[in-house]
């Protein structure tokens, strides 16, 4: 946005665009003007569509009203059913694997834990000493 800023400020004085395009032909200047106005066309537009959208929501918005008030359903009502769906959502689960390493004492460990996430200190130096990923760990 500095560059618009900066544009803007150069823009909104006639003296300063008269110093801007004091270099500039009729036929530069017109063709200037002639990509503006393009743009403005343009903006306009894109306006009038983001009114038409704004009000088909409106209209619709209320029509949903209207049926909400002649069922005699209130927003609460709604709230009640949004409340069942997010119980039956499942949760993701990983799956546990049993891992084995030796640690600093040369004593094997076994260690239970998923394939993703933290892993306990030791096991962590234990594959970085080894080179090795932990996937390569799990005992069957």
């Amino acid at each position: 946005m500095k560059s618009f800023d900066e544009l803007h400020d150069r823009l909104s004085s006639k003296t300063r665009i008269r110093s801007l395009f004091k270099a500039a032909t009729v036929q530069d200047l017109e063709k200037i003007l002639a990509r503006l106005n393009e743009l403005y066309t343009e903006k306009l537009q894109s306006r009038e569509q983001e009114d038409l959208e704004r009000q088909r929501k409106k209209d619709d918005i209320t029509s949903i009203q209207k049926k909400m008030s002649d069922l005699g359903l209130t927003l609460s009502d709604l709230d009640v059913l949004s409340d069942t769906t997010i119980s039956s959502k499942r949760r993701r689960t990983s799956k546990k694997h049993i891992f084995q390493y030796e640690n600093a004492k040369g004593d094997t460990i076994s260690w239970e834990g998923s394939s993703t996430g933290r892993l306990p200190k030791e096991f962590q130096e234990y594959l970085e000493k080894h080179q090795k990923k932990r996937a390569e760990c799990i005992v069957e």
